[in-house]
């Protein structure tokens, strides 16, 4: 959502959900706390696979820089680099043959940020974890795109069966799979320094022609083999901002087209992320799955389990505390981070409920009540069971006061869009590949 403040309040533009989430996403929460004890949801173990498992992870936005760990500061961005060394195991834990990262590598394409990151990669990778990267909006600048395909080399680039001339988009060509891994641009034209490249004078996204003629190509030599694709981008395609040309910075110019070409050639998933809430689209036999930004509530990734023509697609809970003790490290936050964070999630609920409460007055109690209410659909909704819960929402005593003093601000329409089109495919779901 495109919003301006005037007077202390949100102003609606253009109805843009997966916007407003990026300042809940950063929970910096601050003041008191509520007095109910916090049991937080431990991650579950995940079922068996079936047959080949793949992890899938997003907008990490590494930053080496940001070491910020100070109660005042209360925001899991100064966690970074912990955060990734614990998706790195946790994957690995889980059984997956290989990671896709599917852009925002790094908070800034700095060069000793992407030796930070690929530094890591490459323990991973020794560890027997295969990964494959592909970058996203905020990963060029300074570092540009010959720069980027050679920090990432061992990530995609020099084992790619085939390169994208006109983009950093590559092709893997796997005895299990195809991966396709699609570059569409968004960063500063100043970047762009591939001889094949078509140079824009914008950082919108975009697929040039050059670009969907390979990705055929590259459609075309996996089902000549016979190999299932998994395709993943950073920017979405099915969403309504994705093929809207007045939403800057969400808009993929040929994005439909690319989305069409996936079908004709019966890839049933898209891979994505960027808008950093982990969501899940349908249309025309298409799936496109989200993974949410990782540094956010609740530190979560996909995984995905393909066995013949089924394709399943469930969320997975990073196991900060597990990571944390088989480590050796000794931050409390970190030894029992699920609990940290519905912690700050818990503040963050209060003291926004409080802030809308000075324009539009509740009692202390309903305060009370409308935080029970707000903290309740956020956990809710991270968790993946609003969908099955939003009748026990409606009916919390914190539902009408929230709404009361939500009047005129972007939370109160936000937490309606949830309750009312919240979708059930969040806790997963299955696919047919065939």
């Amino acid at each position: 959502m495109d919003q301006s403040k005037k007077g202390g309040r949100i102003v609606r533009k253009q109805v843009r959900v997966t916007a407003f989430l990026l300042v809940l996403l950063m929970l910096a929460g601050c003041g008191a706390k509520q007095a109910e004890a916090i049991t937080p949801p431990a991650p579950s173990a995940l079922p068996e696979a079936w047959g080949l498992r793949v992890a899938v992870a997003s907008d990490l936005h590494l930053d080496p820089d940001n070491t910020n760990k100070s109660a005042a500061a209360l925001s899991a961005a100064g966690y970074n680099m912990e955060l990734v060394d614990a998706l790195l195991w946790d994957a690995k834990e889980q059984g997956a043959a290989f990671l896709l990262l599917t852009g925002d590598l790094v908070n800034g394409g700095k060069p000793h940020r992407h030796e930070a990151l690929t530094a890591k990669l490459r323990r991973a990778e020794e560890a027997g974890l295969p990964v494959y990267a592909l970058p996203g909006n905020h990963d060029l600048a300074p570092v540009g795109q010959q720069e980027f395909a050679a920090y990432y080399a061992e990530f995609g680039y020099d084992e790619a069966w085939s390169r994208d001339a006109a983009s950093l988009s590559y092709c893997i060509l796997r005895e299990d799979a195809a991966l396709l891994m699609m570059d569409m641009g968004g960063y500063s034209p100043g970047t762009i320094d591939l001889p094949g490249a078509e140079v824009r004078q914008n950082n919108e996204a975009f697929l040039s022609e050059e670009t969907l003629r390979w990705a055929e190509n590259m459609l075309q030599e996996a089902k000549r083999r016979g190999l299932p694709v998994f395709c993943a981008g950073h920017f979405n395609l099915l969403t309504a901002e994705s093929r809207n040309p007045e939403a800057s910075g969400y808009h993929v110019e040929n994005g439909e087209r690319f989305a069409a070409l996936l079908r004709k050639y019966q890839v049933p998933l898209y891979l994505s992320g960027h808008t950093h809430v982990r969501a899940v689209y349908q249309e025309q036999g298409l799936t496109e799955q989200v993974t949410e930004y990782l540094l956010a509530y609740p530190t979560g990734y996909s995984i995905l389990d393909l066995e013949g023509d089924r394709l399943r697609c469930l969320p997975r809970r990073v196991d900060v505390s597990a990571w944390a003790k088989q480590s050796g490290q000794t931050d409390p936050a970190l030894l029992d981070y699920a609990a940290w964070q519905q912690e700050q999630l818990q503040s963050y609920s209060v003291e926004n409920v409080r802030y809308m409460a000075e324009r539009n007055p509740i009692s202390r109690k309903e305060q009370e009540q409308a935080s029970a209410f707000f903290y309740a659909v956020m956990d809710a909704f991270w968790r993946g069971e609003l969908y099955e819960r939003r009748e026990e929402m409606k009916a919390m005593p914190g539902y009408a006061p929230f709404f009361r003093c939500a009047e005129g601000y972007a939370y109160g329409w936000w937490l309606r869009e949830l309750l009312d089109n919240v979708s059930p495919l969040l806790k997963g779901y299955t696919i047919e590949t065939a």
